[in-house]
């Protein structure tokens, strides 16, 4: 049954892209989905890295978690009534600021890995005593487990896979958010063009025939 719905979603993608994506956004499932996504790498990088791998988080990578969060904030927000042109709005907006956002943090702790690896004697700036949470939250103190850092910045290199640590990693995971996001935000654009465009040819008919109907009055 899965296999079926997946078959008729392509199907449907291939027929008409915008359109169909279009109509997916309108929807609750492509907004779980993606608030699922970013909820499901949080979490993992707690209980994978963090307490089965035993590796720390720095300041930075408690931020880029915070992102996640945030991109399952702005997801939820736009699966409350993803036809509500408002919430839609301030969802995208939301899943668009913490994707920028968190790329800036894991361009920093990039640049503090590369700094690290290209001197041994690098001490970082970045600590877990200058903590500082947007909008002021207190979460290492609320949910100490997820965002408490325990470690300097620059120590991403203990753990890669394919070559890649996993700042590296980070980089097509927000870019997949962003391509996902653009295109959802593209196809309901194009669904509200449309939809103005038909109001505007409904007018004109309706416009058309009344003064059709005028005429015939008058003969």
């Amino acid at each position: 049954m899965a296999l079926d719905i997946f078959k008729k979603s392509w199907l449907d993608l291939k027929g008409d892209f915008w359109g169909t994506l279009g109509r997916r956004q309108d929807g609750r499932a492509l907004w779980l989905l993606g608030g699922g996504l970013a909820l499901f790498l949080e979490l993992f990088s707690w209980a994978f890295f963090q307490t089965f791998l035993r590796l720390n988080p720095c300041e930075l990578c408690v931020y880029i978690r915070f992102s996640m969060i945030g991109i399952f904030a702005g997801a939820m927000i736009g699966a409350l009534n993803p036809r509500n042109i408002f919430l839609k709005l301030a969802a995208y907006i939301t899943v668009w600021w913490w994707i920028i956002q968190g790329l800036i943090w894991d361009i920093r702790l990039e640049t503090e890995n590369l700094r690290a690896a290209a001197d041994p004697g690098f001490i970082s700036l970045c600590r877990p005593a200058d903590l500082r949470f947007p909008f002021g939250l207190k979460l290492d103190e609320w949910l100490p487990a997820h965002f408490q850092p325990l470690a300097a910045c620059g120590q991403d290199s203990a753990w890669s896979l394919l070559g890649l640590n996993m700042s590296e990693w980070l980089f097509p995971v927000y870019g997949g958010f962003a391509v996902a996001v653009s295109l959802m935000f593209i196809s309901w654009l194009l669904q509200l063009s449309r939809a103005r465009q038909a109001a505007v040819g409904k007018g004109n008919a309706e416009n058309r025939s009344g003064s059709k109907d005028r005429r015939c009055l008058r003969g």
